[in-house]
């Protein structure tokens, strides 16, 4: 009966370590693929950030267009004739005048955006 106690407990010990050794490397190969995932979440939530901060950028954008755009008398917006403030008249698409990089890069963004959000900047909500 000792002989048998003893085999036992020696395959009990030999089968309790194989089976540590193989959660031992379950444990690493998951850990690596967590760390793995880890990082990739990290950099798309860092590539989140920076998108969001453009959005904003860009939702400023428009709604200081939209608000200059509303500061100015209808008539001055609609109207192609001579300016009576100034005595000018509004540029043409064919006047070679240098282009306002402000405006062009305000005009670029602007015009990708959809409806739904110009009026989300008009309701103030950016």
């Amino acid at each position: 009966m000792t002989n048998f106690r003893n085999s036992l407990k020696t395959k009990v010990s030999d089968l309790t370590e194989k089976l540590e050794e193989r959660i031992y490397q379950i444990y690493n190969d998951h850990n690596k693929i967590i760390q793995e995932k880890l990082q990739e979440f990290t950099q798309k939530m860092a590539k989140i950030s920076h998108l969001e901060t453009e959005l904003k950028q860009v939702c400023h954008s428009v709604e200081t267009v939209y608000k200059d755009l509303c500061l100015q008398p209808e008539s001055l917006r609609l109207r192609w004739g001579p300016d009576h403030s100034r005595g000018k008249s509004p540029p043409r698409p064919g006047d070679s005048q240098p282009p306002d990089v402000f405006v062009s890069s305000v005009a670029e963004t602007t015009s990708q955006a959809t409806a739904s959000e110009v009026q989300t900047n008009r309701d103030g909500e950016c």
